[in-house]
């Protein structure tokens, strides 16, 4: 897909057919990466080996009539390529979703009632992503259920790179089990890596900007769990922070669990939609 359709800024030739003037392609045919990668375009970095700063950052060159280091043709659009790799590898996107946008997604026909769930959780997306900047927006997260292969954790991931290319948000995603529960019991062991660091790792699910928690509700219904998933909860409901929930079980089924509380917060800080399609199908990969 052309990157200019979801990346503002124009670092490239403005007709370049290949970038659309935004300066950084997304190459989908890298040996060995099954999302691809992102690079230069090729009309702003074809002229690298007889620059002299040989595209190696900084990115700059002498200018002899003025005196000092200016920036060269590639400048923009490395600097830029840096921001967003390091975006993307801190939001930690499942291979299979990395680099999937709202526009990579088949809705089908409109008029056909088995996805009529997914077209509503696609335009609440689209909504999100494209009045993000907007004022009068007041953003809510969501809490996406429905059965296997119905598309929660496509959509889910396709609101993080949106907002990763379009605004430079700050986004993470986790399975609720692995990458949460997990790294704080880890964070117990004194031979692990994360010894000592319970602390860190609740304040980077709490504090990220935009948080996706994947498979809620798989997780063991125990003390511990409900509580640390509460505060984790309601430290961003606090700080108003955005968190999109994935889970195979109705939002009503949190009723009875850690006292309500977790279903409390839920209701008011997400919309609950349900999908009911059986299966999604995305251009080019099979969900």
């Amino acid at each position: 897909m052309n990157l200019a359709d979801v990346f503002p800024f124009r670092h490239g030739v403005v007709d370049c057919p290949y970038c659309g003037g935004a300066g950084i392609i997304l190459d989908i045919n890298v040996r060995g990466l099954r999302s691809g990668a992102l690079s230069v375009c090729h009309c702003v970095g074809s002229d690298c080996n007889l620059c002299p700063s040989k595209g190696q950052a900084p990115f700059l060159v002498y200018d002899i009539d003025s005196d000092m280091q200016i920036p060269c043709m590639c400048h923009g659009a490395r600097l830029e390529l840096i921001k967003l790799e390091k975006l993307v590898a801190k939001a930690g996107i499942p291979p299979r979703y990395r680099f999937q946008f709202l526009q990579s997604i088949d809705i089908g026909d409109k008029s056909n009632d088995p996805e009529l769930s997914f077209l509503i959780a696609h335009d609440w997306a689209s909504e999100l992503v494209h009045k993000w900047k907007d004022p009068n927006f007041i953003a809510k997260g969501f809490y996406l259920w429905g059965g296997t292969g119905s598309g929660k954790t496509l959509l889910a991931c396709v609101i993080l790179n949106e907002l990763i290319f379009r605004y430079g948000v700050n986004c993470k995603y986790a399975k609720v089990n692995k990458d949460f529960l997990s790294a704080i019991l880890n964070s117990y062991q004194k031979d692990s890596e994360t010894s000592g660091q319970e602390s860190n790792i609740e304040k980077e699910f709490a504090n990220v900007d935009v948080l996706v928690i994947d498979d809620f509700g798989i997780q063991k219904d125990s003390e511990f769990n409900n509580r640390k998933l509460y505060d984790l909860i309601d430290t961003r409901y606090e700080n108003e922070k955005l968190t999109l929930l994935t889970s195979n079980q109705a939002l009503e089924d949190w009723k009875i669990k850690g006292e309500g509380r977790i279903y409390s917060r839920l209701m008011e800080m997400t919309k609950e939609i349900q999908l009911k399609c059986p299966d999604y199908r995305l251009k080019g990969i099979q969900n």
